[in-house]
């Protein structure tokens, strides 16, 4: 008897499920090879293409130069089997393929890269589920799953695989929230043999095969509505829906490469506000599965009870760990604070509805996973390896997008590299996280400070004492807050003021010294002595666009405006001239304060 998607979906989060990669799933693939694959690719999405080792994946999208998502897939770098370059395959919804292909083959002026759509050339299986990992190692006759990380991508040869197919690969890549192994071989090389085992050891842990299933396509949509992903055509217009509406934004965008198409648009949202409507998850914690019959159509209005527009409705269904139907929405800002619960109509019916920040589900070990690199991020943090850091915190928001504490530690360790930009996009993510938090307007005060916007600084200063006041109720309290903060951060300056004075006695010319000791003597507001540092720090390091963004703010605090004016106007050119965004953008900016 055949089952409902209702009972498909608890299957398969209770065992799990297999099905063809490019049937119910509906999967495809793009392979990009040739001597300047990598170049075009990391000129041209999101992620940091150039962090890739053979075998490594990531998330990514492809924008218009406008910040508008044009596709999102997983990217995986092939295993080097002796190939003169590297060779990339490009995961995705069958659905979006055509558009992003296009896209990319467009962007082709004169690099040497191939382009295909490779979906043809392979035929597989997807297995999604808590033993996923076993279950595929026990059709490849392994006695243990080989350790394959999160995007990662195996083949013959590597982890013991001797015996899988020539030209095959295995690919770690979830699209349901529980992890997943996706096997894919040459198609006309089917192996009788592999396929039998891949059903074999399925069958025996409890997988559910949707392959033979009528209702199998909504269950795999309901489990990647769980999963938080959203979709083309139906979640967003490819091409004309903002990234940062989507929520995806920290899920494929490196924050520690160079520039992308979109990527101006995307920063300065993040950094002077926030989308008008974003996506949110909503449950619907007293309705039933047979309600769902009664949910608006995607793009429709989404009302409260008493008929004032919230945002609008996106992909509906129902979820089995929750037991109980859920919504993707577009919510404004007044109703996207996640534990807010609104009085809604459905179908006619009131009905309450809990905003929470998407997945809705996620596997029950990404949360500690999520803490583990947290903590790591935080020890190398505290041992000057702040590039490993942001790595490691990026990875654990990605697994616990509402991590408080791993936002604020990457929102800190940006701002102390004088990232600043970065730090308050990270910040503006947090709000909408913890929007009762005080500390969250605490260092964006601090950090539109250091940009140079006196009256944001200002504006989010009286945020965080009015949300302060609110908490506390106590005025005394508050000012003991605040001057620890204080002394936190004198104390932190004195630190680094003697570890680079230490370092000056012994090599006076020391340019990186020089800097830091420089920054140290502007935080501890001795701006004298921080210009004849940073000055002789230029001396020595011309090029280096932190440094004149430096000594400019500090001949400003010393009043020598058209001193300050000149540096910046050095800085500008050597920092367009590099392509040193963030730094430029902040002289920029000060020249424009400073010629008002």
């Amino acid at each position: 008897m055949a089952r409902s998607a209702l009972e498909l979906s608890r299957a398969a989060r209770d065992g799990g499920l297999l099905a063809g990669w490019d049937k119910v799933p509906g999967l495809g693939a793009i392979l990009a090879a040739g001597p300047d694959a990598r170049s075009f690719l990391q000129a041209r999405l999101t992620s940091d293409v150039n962090a890739l080792d053979p075998g490594q994946g990531q998330l990514a999208a492809k924008l218009t130069g406008k910040g508008e998502l044009i596709a999102y897939f997983s990217l995986h770098r092939l295993p080097d089997r002796g190939q003169p370059f590297p060779s990339y395959l490009l995961l995705l919804e069958s659905r979006s393929l055509p558009l992003l292909l296009a896209d990319l083959v467009s962007t082709v002026i004169s690099e040497d890269v191939l382009l295909e759509d490779a979906s043809a050339e392979f035929a597989g299986v997807m297995l999604h589920g808590p033993q996923a990992a076993v279950v595929a190692a026990a059709a490849c006759g392994l006695d243990a799953a080989p350790g394959l990380p999160e995007y990662g991508v195996t083949a013959r040869g590597d982890e013991g695989l001797d015996d899988f197919p020539a030209g095959a690969i295995l690919v770690s890549r979830s699209f349901t929230g529980d992890p997943g192994r996706l096997m894919l071989w040459p198609r006309g090389q089917v192996d009788p043999k592999l396929i039998g085992n891949v059903h074999a050891a399925a069958t025996a842990a409890g997988f559910v095969d949707f392959n033979v299933e009528p209702a199998a396509a909504e269950a795999w949509r309901w489990l990647m509505l769980e999963a938080g992903w959203p979709r083309p055509d139906t979640d967003f217009v490819p091409g004309r829906t903002l990234l940062p509406r989507t929520g995806l934004e920290q899920q494929v965008v490196s924050s520690v490469k160079g520039c992308y198409p979109g990527q101006e648009v995307v920063a300065r949202i993040r950094t002077y506000g926030s989308v008008p409507a974003a996506l949110r998850g909503l449950v619907f914690e007293a309705l039933a599965v047979d309600d769902l019959a009664g949910f608006p159509a995607p793009g429709e209005a989404l009302l409260e009870a008493g008929g004032t527009k919230a945002g609008a409705w996106a992909s509906s269904g129902f979820s089995a760990v929750w037991g109980a139907p859920i919504a993707l929405a577009y919510l404004d800002r007044k109703h996207r604070t996640p534990g807010t619960r609104l009085a809604l109509t459905v179908d006619g019916v009131p009905a309450e509805a809990l905003v929470i920040l998407l997945p809705f589900f996620q596997a029950t070990d990404a949360t500690e996973r999520a803490r583990h690199l947290h903590d790591r991020a935080v020890n190398l943090f505290s041992g000057g390896k702040d590039a490993e850091a942001i790595a490691l915190l990026e990875e654990a928001l990605r697994l616990d997008p509402a991590r408080k504490d791993a936002f604020e530690a990457l929102g800190v360790i940006l701002g102390r590299t004088e990232r600043f930009h970065e730090a308050i996009a990270i910040f503006r993510r947090l709000e909408e996280v913890a929007p009762e938090e005080p500390m969250v307007h605490t260092n964006l005060s601090l950090f539109y400070m250091k940009i140079g916007d006196t009256v944001e600084a200002e504006n989010q200063k009286a945020m965080a004492t009015m949300k302060r006041f609110a908490g506390l109720g106590d005025p005394a309290e508050l000012g003991k807050m605040e001057a620890a903060e204080k002394d936190a951060r004198r104390q932190d300056a004195q630190r680094k003021q003697t570890m680079f004075g230490e370092v000056l006695e012994l090599d006076p010319d020391d340019p990186l010294a020089l800097m830091g000791y420089g920054q140290a003597c502007a935080a501890l507001e001795d701006h004298a002595a921080a210009a004849v540092h940073l000055g002789r720090a230029l001396d020595q390091q011309q090029d280096n666009s932190a440094v004149y963004a430096a000594l400019g703010r500090a001949l400003e605090a010393l009043g020598r405006l058209e001193e300050a004016a000149d540096v910046y106007h050095r800085g500008v050119a050597v920092a367009s001239r590099r392509g040193d965004l963030m730094p430029l953008k902040d002289m920029e900016h000060r020249l424009l304060l400073l010629s008002g």
